[in-house]
């Protein structure tokens, strides 16, 4: 499975995660992992590289939230649409937890953005996470 399609089905979970109660999430992922995956011929494998990336994800929801009302300067979170606060905490923590190349975070967050976000979602994006990065380089000096 590529990469992409792993962030897809990061952005599936972290998308449905809005829509259920704390204490029925486990039961939802299972679901997800149960049905919907086989239905779409994933393979056993490949669902579990999705599971250990949502498993490691979701362990650094709290920090990424902080960060992004941070970052997201006169924005809140929770107004943001539930796509594009998704998007931003998927690729917050690849730029920030994941061995990913930040540039390349960026793109594919932008490009998700194209095909599920709303129309101004790729500049939103782009220049939130640009901000992220910048203050990420200047900890980091």
């Amino acid at each position: 499975m590529k990469r992409r399609e792993i962030r897809e089905h990061l952005l599936r979970m972290l998308f449905l995660r809005e829509f259920h109660e704390a204490d029925e999430i486990a039961e939802q992922n299972q679901l997800y992992f149960d049905v919907l995956l086989p239905n779409e011929g994933v393979s056993f494998d490949d669902s579990q590289a999705v599971m250990e990336r949502y498993e490691k994800l979701k362990d650094y929801l709290p920090q990424i939230d902080a960060i992004l009302t941070t970052e997201m300067q006169k924005w809140n979170p929770k107004r943001v649409g539930i796509v594009e606060r998704n998007i931003l905490r998927l690729a917050t923590f690849e730029v920030l937890y994941d061995e990913i190349p930040s540039a390349v975070a960026i793109n594919e967050a932008v490009e998700l953005a194209k095909t599920y976000g709303g129309d101004q979602a790729p500049g939103f994006i782009n220049g939130v996470l640009s901000r992220i990065v910048k203050s990420k380089e200047n900890t980091e000096q």
